[in-house]
């Protein structure tokens, strides 16, 4: 068992802030890695509609979200910070003032929030689902209905095979279409017309898959299933007669407010949920939909458990991209190794948590040359853009923004500048990690496994003092040159590298 592993008993988190609903789920570990719900916790935020025509979030929506964060976070107070994951979705993808909101609602709940792509919502979406259905082998569609995204995902047992996020949610299309609360036949076919817009480009490639089973996981869909059930139809699935139902039902009740058979907290969102899922069974010609209980939340809660079982999606993301670009895995191994010794080195005077920058460090090393399918000259620019740009399974947004920094500043002028976009409780240990990885850099630039030099590491507050010998330093002119030219480009980061031989 490592350092990260839970043991039986350790509670773990997992809290989805979605754009219509935020939910918190709560676990126990056992001792096959397995999970336990102990807790659950739900509140109706609707954080998308507080998006006002400018796409800022409005004072009252962020005090909804505030409130209800404080009072997750009285849960969480006990539970320790690397056993708690909490998510944002589209509507903190969306909004123009999300950084400013966010620093509050971290403060809020007592822990960081990591703000993912459409497609890590995918995945965890269908990870949720997959975990709490029977392993059956089979091709499995899975859909999910939020209030700002909607996402599709095929995939077989528990693995993604492909999947999409689209720009349509409950919330959105609600405000689109029936501002009002007003239903109408008319407004449901316009609704559903853009819905099936929305969904026309993937159209094709998922027909193309196919698939042997449907699967919803949003409250949207259950509402829909239940919906189904009151109005007599006593199956265990939705099919196109529920729809038929249901839209005859909505256009006699005419307004939000007396969508009786459904929870009231749902009902201002319910018409325009209706038009999307209406949409998906009509453009990929569906008959029937089941519903699971998993979703994000418990996507998120099992991928977790995962990155604390030394099974950590992030790892095979960046595995995936390697491979894709076909990048050199000895180099990369020979950096990791000496990025791991200086790491080692340093960690307590520069107060670097070394669990965390090990794999930080170990992903850089892996992609640090990435930008030389484009070109060599300038391959460190080229790789950060690809890193930021590309959807990498188990990373946040923040997270691949920190590894397209230590990308784009491992050879050449520091960017300092660029280091001033994160959070400034995390920048400085970036800052020294991009700097380890120069040095691993500049020690590694002849490809070769020849160890590392016998070396004195002195670690300062802003700089490093390296004792090499002078009979190392003769033999290795080169390196000896690139060191003192990370001492120049150095400088102007308040940073002071002193390479002696001795």
């Amino acid at each position: 068992m490592t350092g990260q592993e839970p043991a039986t008993g350790q509670t773990l988190a997992a809290i989805d802030l979605g754009s219509n609903s935020f939910h918190m789920v709560i676990a126990e570990a056992d001792a096959d890695g397995g999970l336990q719900i102990i807790d659950r916790v739900k509140e109706m935020v609707r954080l998308n509609a507080g998006l006002d025509a400018s796409g800022n979030l409005d004072e009252d929506s962020q005090v909804r979200a505030l409130d209800c964060l404080q009072r997750f976070g009285q849960r969480l107070r006990d539970i320790p910070p690397m056993q708690v994951r909490a998510v944002g979705t589209n509507t903190f993808r969306a909004a123009h003032n999300a950084a400013q909101f966010l620093a509050r609602a971290e403060e809020a709940l007592g822990h960081s929030i990591s703000i993912i792509s459409g497609h890590e919502e995918a995945r965890l979406v269908y990870l949720g689902a997959a975990f709490s259905l029977e392993s059956s082998g089979r091709r499995r569609l899975v859909i999910d209905i939020g209030g700002g995204s909607t996402e599709l995902i095929i995939g077989r047992g528990h693995e993604a095979v492909t999947m999409d996020s689209l720009y349509i949610g409950c919330v959105s299309l609600s405000r689109r279409f029936f501002p009002d609360g007003r239903i109408s036949a008319e407004r449901l076919e316009r609704a559903r017309v853009a819905a099936f817009l929305e969904l026309e480009p993937i159209v094709g490639r998922y027909q193309r898959m196919g698939w042997e089973e449907v699967v919803g996981t949003s409250g949207t869909i259950r509402a829909v299933d239940d919906l189904s059930r009151a109005l007599g139809l006593n199956r265990d699935w939705v099919s196109l007669e529920s729809f038929e139902r249901i839209e005859r039902w909505l256009i006699r009740r005419g307004h939000a407010d007396r969508l009786d058979l459904v929870p009231e907290q749902r009902r201002p969102v319910f018409a325009g949920g209706y038009a999307i899922i209406a949409a998906v069974f009509s453009a990929l010609g569906l008959e029937r939909l089941d519903c699971a209980t998993g979703a994000l939340r418990e996507g998120v809660l099992y991928d977790l458990n995962g990155r604390l079982h030394d099974h950590d999606s992030r790892d095979q993301g960046v595995e995936a991209l390697a491979s894709r670009f076909s990048l050199d895995r000895e180099q990369a191994r020979r950096l990791q190794r000496t990025c791991g010794w200086l790491l080692a080195q340093v960690a307590e005077t520069w107060e670097m948590q070394a669990v965390i920058y090990r794999k930080q460090l170990g992903w850089a090393c892996r992609l640090h040359e990435i930008g030389t399918a484009i070109s060599f000259r300038q391959n460190h620019k080229h790789g950060s853009y690809i890193i930021e740009n590309t959807d990498i399974d188990g990373f946040s947004r923040q997270q691949q923004r920190i590894l397209a920094l230590l990308v784009r500043s491992y050879r050449q002028k520091f960017p300092l500048e660029l280091f001033e976009e994160l959070p400034a409780s995390s920048r400085r240990q970036v800052v020294r990690a991009a700097i380890l990885l120069r040095l691993a850099f500049a020690f590694g630039r002849a490809r070769s496994d020849t160890r590392l030099p016998a070396m004195k590491v002195e670690a300062k507050k802003n700089g490093l003092k390296l004792t090499l010998s002078k009979s190392w330093g003769a033999n290795h002119p080169l390196t000896v040159m690139d060191l003192e030219s990370e001492a120049e480009y150095l400088a102007p980061a308040d940073f002071a590298l002193d390479v002696r031989l001795v």
